[in-house]
């Protein structure tokens, strides 16, 4: 069939143009004239393509197929232009994909079934120096020494035949390098499309810096930087473990270094701090595999004592042995600053069945030391039930002091003093001693014995010295207003602790101004506090004399006499201590120990007075011997002042 279309004629470049132009206008002239052949032959074409026209369903099916042909060159274009895209995409998330495993900060792998590496990362191929393709295809056999092969491999057997997890610890040893790796490693199977296993997968991270920052952090968390021992957390997380398992068979040992503030004042901090360190090292050497030594706190030191015999005297006894050897070795000469130092500790022991719980057994140790303490340098105390009672005791009696001191609970009893005259015999109230006294509501009576020790440790002798001081003067006041005391002085005792107070001259000054009747307390000092620093009380007390007290030095001959400084103190009396008077009739070095006293106190010009009489025999002997003045429950029990003003 002959389409009437325009047609187009195509001949070489630049050649045969007077051809085209015959051709055009051979067309034109045909197309001008109707009876040219030119239409004689599209008439004649016409009229045989109509003869032989195409069914009309064949065209449509034509017209189907190349629209279906068109669409599929239209999908098949658009398919194309997708899958290079997913295909550049695929590449580009490769490319990211292989950045951030070179990158990253981890050893990263893949193995197969054979445990042969398939896929490595740049830190694996850095780790052995190598090309990763140079380690893809080989095993770790290839790769590390057997040790550390076979512990790789087996970790690996694991995963691909439990199909499951594995994250581990693994300590390599790289080639070439003389030290361990520790490694975090985890694992997991890879699977195909069926769930079957065909290799798997591993992320190994170098944690060998973070384990050494861990041991260093622990170092520190649990061991003493100075010494190096265990310190009180390591004790604390042993004990706690012990009493969680009801672990009882220990006992814990606590040294302390006595007057180790004198050491430091004296010899500098630095050598304190080698003090402490040579301490450390004689515990290290004698501690036993079943002991821990470490240090507690400033100069302080522990022994952790495990697997004792279930028995508690064994146990006790080995405690005991053990004792003697620490002692022995720790309570000797140390050299510092280039000198020998005898230096001497204090033990105490707990045991772990004495205790409910881990602060109980500290506070019961603690507790051992204190009393450790108050026996003197060198001491060894166990803690009993009996020392947590007596503990209990002194809270109690502290507690109630104080309660006490607030709300004026505390009254002042006066044993009378006499003397003796010499023109008939007889005896003559001069003064009397003023006693503290304490009635506690839920105490009861309680001694001085037992209060005055509890109020010099806890501070508060001020206090009872304010409320002796305060009843005293105003005793006095009234006393001399009966016309058997007119003239009377009151003793009271003054502790080291009042006299070495800065304000205590001030004290006395204010309250002499004040009251006039203050000039008749008569201040007993003992023999303790004269060899303390003699130069400075005998000054204080030269300032006391003129403000028109009297002084005495009780209890004498008891302590460290200073006989040489008696000359320059002064002092109006000397009190001979009950123990001697006790025994002066059946003792004959009580005896001549009063009697020397007597005369010591004759040639100084200083009165003499005896305690604790208590027998007409006794009296009579004292007089014999030339002492004057007397005070003890012959001549009178200290009662309140009442009582004596109705005599």
């Amino acid at each position: 069939m002959f389409l009437p279309n325009e047609l187009y004629y195509a001949i070489g470049k630049d050649a045969n143009q007077s051809l085209l132009t015959a051709i055009d206008e051979s067309l034109t002239a045909l197309k001008a004239d109707p009876a040219s052949v030119y239409y004689a032959i599209i008439e004649r074409w016409s009229a045989q393509s109509s003869e032989s026209r195409l069914p009309t369903w064949l065209w449509w099916l034509v017209i189907a197929l190349c629209a279906v042909l068109i669409i599929s060159l239209i999908f098949v274009r658009l398919l194309k232009r997708a899958v290079n895209r997913r295909t550049r995409e695929l590449q580009d998330s490769e490319k990211k994909l292989e950045t951030i495993l070179g990158s990253v900060d981890a050893y990263i792998f893949i193995k197969g079934i054979d445990l042969t590496y398939q896929y490595v990362n740049d830190r694996v191929a850095d780790m052995f120096k190598r090309d990763a393709e140079d380690v893809v295809g080989v095993t770790d056999y290839d790769l590390f020494d057997l040790k550390t092969a076979q512990q790789i491999t087996d970790n690996d057997k694991e995963v691909l035949q439990t199909g499951r997890r594995l994250a581990r610890h693994e300590l390599n040893q790289i080639p070439g390098e003389n030290k361990t790796r520790a490694y975090w490693s985890v694992k997991v199977p890879l699977k195909n499309s069926d769930g079957k296993i065909v290799g798997l997968c591993g992320i190994s991270t170098d944690v060998s810096e973070y384990e050494e920052l861990k041991q260093q952090i622990e170092q520190l968390a649990f061991y003493d930087m100075l010494t190096g021992l265990a310190n009180r957390r390591m004790l604390l997380e042993k004990v706690m473990h012990h009493y969680k398992n009801s672990e009882r068979n220990s006992a814990l040992l606590l040294i302390d270094v006595d007057k180790f503030k004198t050491i430091n004042d004296a010899l500098g901090h630095e050598q304190g701090d080698e003090l402490l360190r040579q301490i450390a090292s004689r515990i290290e050497a004698l501690v036993g595999s079943s002991e821990l030594g470490g240090r507690l706190a400033s100069d302080e030191f522990y022994i952790l004592f495990d697997d004792l015999p279930n028995d508690s005297v064994s146990a006790q006894a080995l405690v005991q042995t053990r004792l003697q050897q620490l002692q022995q070795e720790l309570s000797t000469r140390y050299t510092l600053a280039d000198k020998q130092q005898l230096i001497t500790l204090c033990f105490a022991v707990s045991f772990f069945d004495e205790a409910e719980t881990a602060e109980h057994l500290l506070k019961a140790v603690d507790l051992a030391m204190t009393q450790a303490k108050l026996v003197g340098p060198g001491s060894v105390q166990f803690y009993s039930s009996q020392l947590q009672q007596d503990f209990n005791r002194r809270q109690q009696i502290e507690s109630g002091l104080r309660a006490a001191v607030a709300h004026d609970r505390l009254t002042v009893y006066l044993q009378p003093q006499f003397t003796r005259n010499e023109q008939d015999d007889a005896l003559t109230c001069v003064g009397f001693e003023a006693l503290l006294r304490w009635y506690d509501p839920q105490l009861g009576p309680v001694s001085p014995g037992e209060f005055i020790p509890v109020a010099e440790t806890s501070g508060l002798m001020p206090q009872l010295h304010q409320v002796v001081l305060a009843k005293a003067v105003a005793a006095i006041e009234r006393l001399h207003s009966h016309p058997n005391y007119s003239g009377c002085s009151i003793a009271i005792n003054i502790s080291a602790s009042q006299f070495n107070d800065a304000g205590f001259y001030q004290q006395f000054e204010r309250l002499v101004e004040q009251n006039p009747a203050a000039k008749y307390l008569e201040l007993e000092l003992t023999e303790s506090m004269l060899i303390s620093d003699a130069d400075r009380v005998a000054a204080v007390m030269d300032e006391l004399t003129h403000l028109g007290l009297s002084l005495s030095l009780d209890d004498f001959g008891t302590g460290y006499s200073a006989l040489s400084y008696l000359k320059r103190l002064p002092l109006k009396q000397l009190k001979i201590d009950q123990s001697f008077v006790r025994d002066l009739l059946s003792d004959r070095n009580d005896e001549a120990i009063i009697a020397t006293i007597v005369a010591l106190a004759k040639s100084l010009g200083l009165q003499v007075l005896a305690e604790g009489v208590e027998e007409p025999s006794q009296l009579e002997r004292l007089r014999e011997m030339g002492c004057t003045r007397y005070q003890g429950f012959l001549l009178g029990h200290p009662e309140p002042l009442e009582h004596w003003l109705k005599q």
